[in-house]
């Protein structure tokens, strides 16, 4: 009985996208702290797209080009409910 409601919990977390968006966003802080740069920025927030069907998180406070601190960045990661893949960074559009 016990089990059965930890499960069907989770399962609505997951499908609310609770659970998702979390996921998002730890891929893609994983992902930014792989990166030169990555330990200058931090995570603002995680929002669903549904034209690309993923998720975006969005970093503030690294540099620019030029050097200077407080740039954005933002990073895609794929799928709606398995976010585990990134695959887009606003730094390196191509």
């Amino acid at each position: 009985m016990v089990i059965g409601v930890i499960c069907f919990a989770l399962l609505v977390l997951w499908f609310s996208g609770i659970l998702p968006k979390q996921f998002a966003k730890s891929a893609a802080e994983n992902y930014m702290n792989e990166q030169l740069y990555g330990e200058f920025y931090e995570a603002e927030y995680a929002e669903y797209s549904p034209a690309h069907d993923s998720y975006f998180v969005y970093f503030s406070g690294g540099p620019n080009p030029s050097g200077e601190m407080g740039t954005t960045r933002h990073v895609g990661v794929y799928y709606r409910f398995f976010p585990f893949f990134v695959w887009y960074d606003s730094m390196y559009p191509g």
